[in-house]
């Protein structure tokens, strides 16, 4: 009995290790479709975030304060080959088309296509897959408010 409680006392200690080490879209993208491909990922990680939430600019801006704050990271994907621009954007979707239980669609407009992860009530993901004459993928973690989906979509 005591082995018993000794595993799901372990079990329940290592889970939150688990969910933090979750895959966000982008760099599930890249690890599947990156190669061969002329694809970029540029983030801005966690700590620059809050470097940049440091600036005196964004601290005298409450507006603009608030919805940074809410971000953890952003990741950005793009590519330099035109011709790669149709394909990139059909594997975009489709992974967020098998991962559906995970990424919700929220809105599709002309070439743009937005999808969100909830958790708990909380937005924790929102990935933009854009597609004109190239291809980009946005893809931003954090705590979001519903506030900042609805400012996302005005931009």
């Amino acid at each position: 009995m005591k082995r018993f409680y000794f595993f799901l006392l372990c079990s329940l200690l290592l889970l939150p290790v688990t969910a933090q080490n979750e895959q966000d879209f982008a760099s599930r993208f890249m690890e599947l479709y990156a190669k061969g491909t002329t694809m970029q990922c540029k983030t801005v990680s966690p700590s620059m975030m809050e470097r940049i939430l440091d600036l005196p600019m964004v601290e005298e801006n409450k507006q603009t304060q608030e919805v940074l704050s809410q971000l953890k990271s952003i990741r950005v994907i793009a590519h330099q080959d035109t011709t790669e621009t149709d394909n990139l954007y059909t594997w975009a979707v489709g992974l967020a088309k098998q991962n559906v239980h995970r990424y919700q669609p929220y809105k599709d407009k002309g070439g743009q296509r937005l999808y969100i992860r909830r958790h708990k009530g909380k937005i924790v993901e929102i990935v933009l897959l854009a597609r004109n004459k190239r291809f980009t993928l946005v893809n931003l973690t954090g705590n979001m408010s519903q506030e900042f989906l609805e400012q996302m979509e005005a931009i």
